[in-house]
């Protein structure tokens, strides 16, 4: 930064400060410019805002759309769902591939007992599941 040595009168360092204020002073001219600046980057903002609200709405409207399809594809499943497993209608397949219900006679029961502590000890056998109830089995 360089250094002004000189000696100015006092006139010249007035007429120099009038200046250096009507340079940074605004007249109307500078004032309506800068309110056009201001006004045009509030419209773009405004703008800019309003393209990517109006993006979101069709993406909102895309998805909702997909629901309700979903919900109805869901509908349609659970009715497939309930039909398949109607009785009737299992009853039928059965017919169909050959099956035939289970006469009393066909029934054999199987029991199950338990294995007791003093022939655990003495075999060195790993113990068999816990027991569980009556099987019926039918013959075909």
């Amino acid at each position: 930064m360089a250094i002004n040595t000189q000696h100015m009168p006092n006139y010249q360092v007035r007429l120099r400060q009038r200046d250096v204020s009507r340079y940074l002073s605004f007249n109307s001219g500078r004032y309506f410019i800068h309110a056009v600046v201001l006004l045009c980057l509030m419209s773009l903002l405004t703008l800019g805002q309003t393209g990517i609200l109006a993006t979101r709405g069709y993406v909102v409207a895309d998805l909702e759309q997909q629901r309700v399809e979903l919900l109805r594809m869901r509908d349609q499943l659970e009715v497939r769902y309930a039909e398949a497993q109607s009785l009737e209608r299992i009853r039928a397949r059965a017919n169909q591939i050959g099956l035939r219900p289970m006469e009393r006679e066909q029934a054999q029961y199987i029991s199950i007992t338990n294995p007791t502590v003093t022939n655990l000890a003495t075999t060195n056998t790993i113990p068999p599941p816990p027991p569980t109830r009556d099987v019926g089995v039918a013959n075909r």
